[in-house]
């Protein structure tokens, strides 16, 4: 079996494709309690949902991942805008029989859970936001970098590096998601992953969710050409309770996004996050963000 098909029968083993009216959406469940419905970053799919919302798990709630169109098992053509994506996942959670949930989005996951609480508020117990991309982004990673995580055999070598020694990525990770840390709080960022097995498992599932990159790809492509041209978001029309975190040292999205989100839907909370970096649930100082997301959560 192709390495890449031997990744994909074990992510098939977490998540089943659910079919719907609109298309046919992967989605993989775990933990029980307050459902959570989390819209992932790009690339990603279902896996990057769950390990980014470890914490909620871990806190009393089922945490709902699917795939968004393009990703994995999710066709492209299930739902390629951010509305149809809230849309889409409406119709999921009628198929689920799952009444009302709170609606998590985080990086390019940001326009679609926005769109889905303006669009579905009788669905929407909260909205919460992580480091989101809300207002139209173009990544700075520039070409080099984007080639690299675009080309197989790096993806691949990535992958293998993150499943056997994810300590030696969370040091290349924080250089690569932040700005503006001294190197002691570079250094003291990434011992506070390695210091606990949780965190390093999460970080190894996060970086591991980028693979196998042909059944990302088109997910991808589909967000960068969203985003570098995204509609003004319908955050008027959010009337659930709204949390708004984001890194105070983000390399990747302008903080920006966050306050004017925060501006603009009534009532929004707005946490900035000390040290906080791109991928802000892995940062040493979340705690209080997770706390209120629970809160939330749990209604």
């Amino acid at each position: 079996m192709r390495w890449a098909d031997a990744v994909m029968a074990g992510l098939d083993a977490r998540a089943v494709v659910v079919p719907t009216s609109l298309g046919d959406v992967q989605v993989g469940r775990e933990g029980q309690g307050p459902p959570v419905l989390v819209q992932h970053g790009g690339p990603g799919g279902f896996d990057q949902g769950l390990a980014w919302c470890r914490h909620l798990r871990g806190g009393g709630c089922e945490v709902l991942a699917p795939s968004r169109p393009g990703y994995l098992r999710t066709p492209l053509q299930s739902g390629p805008t951010p509305a149809d994506q809230a849309d889409l996942c409406a119709a999921m959670l009628a198929e689920l029989d799952i009444d009302r949930v709170t609606v998590f989005g985080f990086s390019s996951g940001g326009p679609s859970a926005v769109q889905f609480a303006a669009r579905h508020p009788d669905r929407t117990r909260a909205l919460l936001l992580d480091t989101a991309a809300l207002l139209p982004f173009e990544s700075p990673i520039g070409r080099l970098r984007q080639a690299a995580l675009e080309s197989g055999p790096i993806v691949w070598l990535s992958y293998q590096l993150a499943r056997r020694k994810p300590e030696l990525m969370a040091s290349m990770m924080i250089g690569g998601v932040s700005r503006g840390l001294s190197k002691e709080q570079r250094r003291a960022a990434v011992d506070w992953i390695n210091s606990d097995p949780e965190r390093i498992r999460s970080l190894r599932e996060q970086w591991m969710s980028i693979a196998p990159r042909r059944f990302r790809q088109a997910g991808w492509a589909n967000d960068q050409a969203n985003e570098a041209d995204l509609a003004p978001l319908p955050f008027a029309d959010v009337t659930a309770p709204t949390l708004i975190a984001h890194g105070a040292n983000d390399a990747i999205m302008p903080i920006e996004h966050a306050t004017t989100a925060a501006e603009r839907i009534a009532g929004a909370e707005l946490m900035l996050v000390d040290e906080g970096h791109h991928l802000l649930s892995m940062s040493r100082h979340y705690g209080p963000v997770a706390a209120r997301q629970l809160d939330l959560a749990h209604g």
